[in-house]
């Protein structure tokens, strides 16, 4: 282990920038999933890269789905069957469109950001650290 007092390439001290990058590490990957999940549902084909709706027609079940299930619990039967049963699909899509689901997912992404960008506080002030925090806000203004 480094010496008490060390500093990292960061400027802090290197317990706490390993502490920062690893949080701003957690939190940035799971602002990008929760965008990765709400575009799913939002973009084309052809924007994303892969089918629309990949993830319901896989069986998976995600955080759009799981917030529009707490308002709408008939959503737990198809969620229980992976979307497999005839119209599974389109009515899960239909529910998660007529709930707060995606702007729920919307806002948990953004939550993500601010705590990704909020972990960075150890790091010296420069443009390292000023990169990550626009890959954070990047990661939930991305539309594919």
């Amino acid at each position: 282990p480094p010496p008490p007092g060390a500093r990292g390439p960061m400027g802090g001290e290197v317990g706490a920038v390993e502490d920062a990058v690893h949080s701003f590490g957690l939190h940035v990957g799971l602002a990008f999933q929760l965008v990765d999940d709400a575009l799913d549902f939002e973009a084309s084909a052809h924007v994303l890269g892969k089918p629309s709706l990949a993830d319901l027609r896989a069986g998976l079940a995600t955080a759009p789905v799981l917030f529009a299930a707490e308002e709408f619990p008939h959503l737990a039967s198809l969620i229980q069957r992976k979307f497999e049963g005839p119209g599974d699909i389109d009515e899960a899509l239909q529910l998660v469109q007529a709930s707060r689901g995606l702007q729920r997912t919307k806002e948990a992404a953004q939550l993500m950001a601010e705590k990704a960008i909020d972990a960075l506080h150890p790091l010296r002030h420069g443009p390292a650290r000023d990169a990550l925090a626009a890959l954070a806000c990047k990661v939930v203004t991305r539309r594919h």
